[in-house]
């Protein structure tokens, strides 16, 4: 294996490989930044460039591409509040919050260092499964489906701590715009109102941004005259990117965590990079010493929506890989590159072309390891766009935002939607409703409502708790909810009988 590595890592690093590579590198960070075209969209777009390429080139050219976006999403989602694609939605949660403090380097550094962990442990688990590869795919089915989706609205609780009423109601909402569209049983539309539109439910992009650019937006007009976005502290940039560096050894256990959980939930086909983010940030904002922080600038809020996002693909590689089936949008498209150029997918490659697969993990390792060296190459030049004064910026991130919502679909519906979710983004944020409640809700519910369904007609109310693995999300999600309940009363207890 070590030997198949190092072959792979040469053959990417030889020229002109390596030139493709840094070629695909920019093209991803720079289209990360552009919120709604995302990886999977623009290596859709450069496929036909690779039609000329050596396959092993071509590789390494896509794989830049799409696995370099979420790097450069990760610099709006902090600085300006702008997911570049969903899975970073949970990075803003905490990394805005953090620029608002004058802490943009420190939350750059962490997230940049916590994504390239979160790969390399992605990567290795994928090559530490391999053998195993048919059972742990195949042994997923719609009640783990139910499960894993249930599991994650129950860390809504974790992160409302103080405010359970109003998380529950933003989560609810949340349920009920996830509603809108196709019933799953029977085909009829739900909350339509007679627009076709709506028929395919809300779109997850125009709503991420609507909710956190838009508000933000708003909020920036709100604040005419400002002198600038966010404070700026007295300490220089690269004191805080070393202690962005620091942060992410000291919560070694937050990155290892999350990026578990995040190549998990990539094995499942059809959950994606938002699903294991927004699990991994609920699961650290639980485990936390200091939970009330999360949503204010937690330096662990961003560490584990990064480190899961990136683990994410390690996994979702091994369905794809194996199968020919891809773990999701990003996938598919990677997918369809590699079956232009001739890799064969599927158990055959496994048995005849382990060295594609070597191929594969250094083309999802070395462009990740530039990436991120440009980003914290370039954190003194982005950081400086948070002096610029509110009444100045909001404009650019209006023109931004709708052009990324208009590019992802070419619908100006969309672009009503985000517009719609900028003013509840912004109300909810004013009157203090949980917006993450709501977003978890909205990612999840589609999933927990067609699961539900496709469990109970086909194995009947127990499946839910006859298969081990989905007992075993049961168990967890119940832990999860139940704990702090528990330790305070044992902790009462304990002061009683002192």
């Amino acid at each position: 294996m070590i030997e198949g590595l190092i072959r792979a890592a040469g053959e990417m690093l030889a020229w002109p490989g390596l030139l493709f590579v840094l070629i695909g590198v920019v093209c991803g960070i720079a289209v990360g930044i552009l919120p709604g075209v995302g990886g999977a969209g623009a290596t859709a777009l450069l496929i036909p460039i690779s039609y000329s390429m050596d396959p092993a080139h071509a590789i390494g050219f896509l794989m830049a591409v799409a696995l370099s976006s979420g790097l450069g999403g990760q610099i709006t989602s902090i600085l300006i509040n702008i997911p570049g694609d969903p899975p970073n939605a949970a990075t803003t949660l905490d990394g805005f919050p953090m620029s608002r403090q004058g802490k943009a380097p420190e939350a750059l550094a962490a997230a940049t260092v916590a994504s390239v962990i979160g790969a390399v442990i992605g990567l290795a688990l994928l090559l530490a499964v391999l053998p195993l590869a048919r059972e742990i795919v195949l042994s997923f089915s719609y009640p783990e489906f139910f499960m894993v989706a249930f599991t994650g609205l129950v860390m809504v609780a974790a992160l409302t701590r103080g405010h359970v009423f109003k998380g529950l109601i933003s989560a609810g909402l949340g349920m009920l715009i996830a509603m809108i569209g196709l019933d799953p049983i029977n085909a009829s539309p739900r909350f339509a109102f007679g627009q076709l539109y709506l028929w395919e439910g809300i779109d997850i992009v125009p709503a991420l941004i609507g909710l956190f650019a838009g508000a933000e937006m708003l909020a920036m007009f709100s604040r005419r005259g400002a002198s600038g976005v966010v404070r700026m502290d007295a300490q220089g940039t690269q004191s805080r990117l070393f202690d962005g560096l620091v942060s992410t050894v000291r919560h070694w256990k937050t990155v290892i965590m999350a990026s578990v959980l995040g190549f998990a939930t990539g094995l499942i086909p059809g959950l994606g990079g938002t699903v294991a983010s927004f699990i991994a940030y609920g699961q650290a904002a639980r485990i936390s010493p200091n939970p009330e922080l999360f949503g204010k600038g937690a330096v662990d809020g961003v560490i584990a929506a990064e480190a899961a996002n990136d683990a994410d693909r390690g996994g979702g590689l091994l369905p794809t890989v194996v199968f020919g089936i891809p773990g999701g949008t990003l996938m598919a498209v990677l997918l369809a590159g590699l079956l232009l150029h001739g890799v064969p997918v599927g158990p055959e490659l496994l048995r005849d072309d382990m060295d594609v697969v070597y191929l594969l993990v250094m083309a999802a390792l070395i462009p990740r390891l530039i990436a991120a060296g440009l980003v914290l190459a370039l954190s003194r030049q982005a950081i400086l766009v948070t002096r610029m004064r509110g009444d100045v910026l909001a404009p650019i991130i209006a023109v931004v935002a709708i052009i990324g919502v208009f590019a992802l679909n070419g619908y100006m519906t969309d672009v009503l939607v985000m517009l719609i979710f900028s003013y509840v983004g912004y109300a909810m944020e004013k009157h203090g409703f949980s917006r993450v409640a709501l977003i978890i809700a909205l990612v999840l519910g589609g999933l927990l409502e067609q699961s539900f369904h496709q469990t109970v007609e086909t194995f009947g109310v127990g499946g839910f708790f006859t298969r081990p693995i989905s007992l075993c999300l049961f168990i967890v999600s119940m832990l999860a909810l139940f704990a702090p309940l528990l330790s305070r009363l044992v902790g009462g207890r304990r002061r009683a009988a002192a």
